[in-house]
């Protein structure tokens, strides 16, 4: 591990993308480092573009989350527990789509 962690620190500007497979393997971390120094690569438009998909995922966890609690409400009134998990889905993809 924590030569990985040095070789990133010396080599990763020079990196290539196949040597960056190699040496990550299965380490989430360094992957996520790597993926950060990339973005200093990017042009304008590709932050901008990176930076919306962002947004429309968190915005789309943030209605789902909402949905999600709406329906427990409307369910906690009704006193209705059986087959939240059921009306969940089906009240989710009702309002949503």
């Amino acid at each position: 591990m924590v030569e990985k962690w040095c070789y990133f620190f010396k080599y990763a500007s020079s990196t290539s993308e196949e040597d960056v497979r190699k040496i990550i393997d299965s380490d989430l971390v360094i992957q996520r480092a790597y993926e950060a120094l990339n973005r200093f690569n990017w042009s304008e438009e590709e932050l901008r573009t990176y930076e919306k998909e962002i947004k429309r995922i968190m915005d789309n966890q943030a209605v789902e989350d909402y949905m999600k609690k709406k329906l427990d409400k409307k369910l906690d009134k009704k006193g209705d527990k059986k087959g939240r998990w059921k009306s969940l889905n089906l009240c989710y993809r009702k309002e949503i789509h």
